[in-house]
């Protein structure tokens, strides 16, 4: 039983003698009935005392309860010394991450779904268009990201071009680069080096400024006064990027197989006359479509990840840093994942 004052002003004597008491039980049980005055000190110290010990306190009055309870330690069970094993922690960890996944895959369908019927009542209502807000995102996404996304795709479809043409160079056929080039540049790299780079710039983009204003409680605002956060906040991007995405891609294409017209001149001699009729003879016009096809598949996909994981933020800037990182590598999954879709489907057609 505990009576009397144990505060931070309790001499050294006491609290020695309460210390060698407390040493030679294992299993401990103190009586608070008489309503002992005790401080935050001491109560630390109290517990710092029952460390390894199983005990329970009874009898605590509210202002007792607040104190142990600010302290993070259970007052009404035993304390529990045993750790948990090593294999126990494992497949602990794995459940949490399954249930995380699943809790994440879930609310992900839902969102997707309000997305999709607020694009289609805009659809069927085309007054509901924020046009305004998907000109300002088409200039934001597109238009001022045209630098690094032009200059991206000429260094890398240059270097990957350079590669080829030095093989087939080696090979005897240095002409036959020009188709192989062409191709590559039409159907791959183009359209995927785009979205990386779309995916870097307007997925963290969005994750910040939705998740900034999920910190703010300006989204609890909008959703106060009636308005739709969906409606007003995401499907203006998402339609900005869909818009935007295959005229960036088109873009793209063209310093792509200049980056390649470049390298086949410098590194096997091919005039860009030669170049011009090769690809003119060689490669269909159904190349440029399957890249284009692409362009508007990952602008969904990116605008949709971002603006989720902009949504998901809450407490802290902590949050909002792992959400912004998490949307640059969701987006740049699902394009991983949409362009190999492409890449089967139009094998398969024979495409």
């Amino acid at each position: 039983m505990l009576s009397g004052e144990w505060l931070y002003t309790t001499s050294k004597k006491d609290l020695h003698a309460l210390q060698k008491a407390l040493q030679k039980a294992q299993h401990i049980e103190i009586d608070f009935s008489t309503q002992p005055i005790v401080d935050f000190a001491f109560c630390a110290y109290l517990l710092s005392l029952l460390e390894h010990k199983t005990y329970t306190f009874t009898h605590l009055n509210h202002h007792t309860k607040e104190i142990f309870a600010t302290l993070n330690h259970s007052i009404t069970l035993p304390k529990d010394t045993h750790k948990a094993s090593p294999l126990f922690a494992f497949f602990s960890s794995i459940g949490l991450w399954v249930v995380d996944f699943v809790q994440n895959a879930l609310d992900f369908l839902h969102f997707f779904g309000m997305a999709l019927y607020y694009l289609g009542l805009s659809l069927l209502n085309p007054r509901r268009f924020k046009i305004a807000s998907i000109f300002y995102h088409i200039s934001e996404s597109g238009l001022k990201s045209l630098p690094v996304v032009l200059t991206t795709s000429f260094i890398v479809s240059y270097a990957i071009a350079l590669q080829g043409v030095i093989q087939l160079d080696k090979m005897g056929v240095p002409i036959m680069s020009v188709e192989i080039i062409a191709k590559l540049c039409l159907r791959e790299l183009g359209p995927f080096i785009l979205a990386l780079v779309i995916a870097g710039r307007s997925a963290s983009s969005f994750s910040a400024q939705i998740g900034v204003m999920n910190l703010n409680e300006e989204n609890d605002a909008l959703k106060t006064m009636g308005f739709s956060v969906i409606d007003f906040l995401v499907t203006p991007r998402i339609l900005a990027l869909v818009i935007t995405m295959p005229l960036l891609v088109f873009l793209s294409d063209i310093i792509s197989l200049l980056a390649g017209m470049l390298a086949t001149n410098l590194q096997a001699g091919i005039s860009f006359t030669q170049y011009w009729e090769r690809f003119y003879e060689y490669v269909a016009i159904t190349n440029f479509w399957v890249g284009i096809a692409k362009a508007p598949f990952f602008g969904l996909a990116i605008g949709l990840v971002g603006c989720f994981r902009g949504l998901k933020v809450q407490g802290d800037t902590e949050s909002l840093g792992r959400q912004t990182t998490l949307s640059v590598v969701n987006a740049i999954f699902w394009i991983i994942v949409i362009n190999a879709i492409f890449s089967f489907l139009t094998t398969a057609l024979g495409i």
